[in-house]
């Protein structure tokens, strides 16, 4: 029996195919992942530049995209009042895991008193935001993509988004021409 290999080469050959067959299931699993959306959003800025009159305080409104899922604005927003407050919040209205995911940044002011009626009162603010989360699909990528709707005292003012695949349009633009009447229904009775 000069021929048959020693119990030691079979074992041998045998654990290389076992190595050979995991390496090809975990590469095969690289490359089918599915992507997801970003699963946080949380705020990382928010000053109040300014008070006063829009024609005097809100001149100027910038936003930008930057890296690593970042996002900034600087804008104004009608308060009534100079010494009104601003509070932010932010909330996640897509399902957990989808391949789009979409929030919302709510800016809400708070004064006291009547409002100013000599001319359109109200606070010039910077807020910056950041998406964290979600899975990049895998070797091959895949679709995924986000979208961040921001709203002032509940009214639609802005959109960001990013994305790949099908979902490369966050349909920012449509929204800025068609910005919607309300972003949510109450489904609690």
């Amino acid at each position: 029996m000069a021929g048959m290999p020693s119990r030691r080469t079979a074992l041998l050959a045998l654990a290389l195919l076992a190595v050979a067959v995991a390496a090809a299931v975990t590469a095969a699993t690289a490359l089918s992942q599915g992507a997801t959306g970003p699963t946080d959003l949380r705020v990382t800025e928010f000053d109040r530049i300014d008070a006063g009159c829009r024609d005097d305080v809100g001149r100027s409104a910038s936003s930008t995209n930057g890296p690593n899922g970042t996002y900034s604005s600087t804008t104004f927003i009608e308060t009534g009042a100079r010494t009104a407050n601003l509070s932010v919040a932010t909330e996640r209205t897509s399902a957990a895991g989808a391949d789009f995911s979409v929030f919302r940044v709510n800016i809400d002011s708070h004064r006291r008193g009547p409002a100013n009626e000599t001319c359109e009162m109200g606070v010039q603010y910077r807020l910056a935001y950041q998406v964290t989360g979600g899975t990049d699909g895998g070797l091959l990528g895949g679709d995924s993509g986000v979208r961040i709707l921001t709203l002032e005292n509940g009214r639609y003012s802005g959109c960001a988004g990013d994305g790949t695949g099908r979902f490369a349009d966050a349909n920012c633009a449509r929204l800025l021409e068609d910005p919607p009447e309300r972003t949510w229904a109450n489904a609690t009775g």
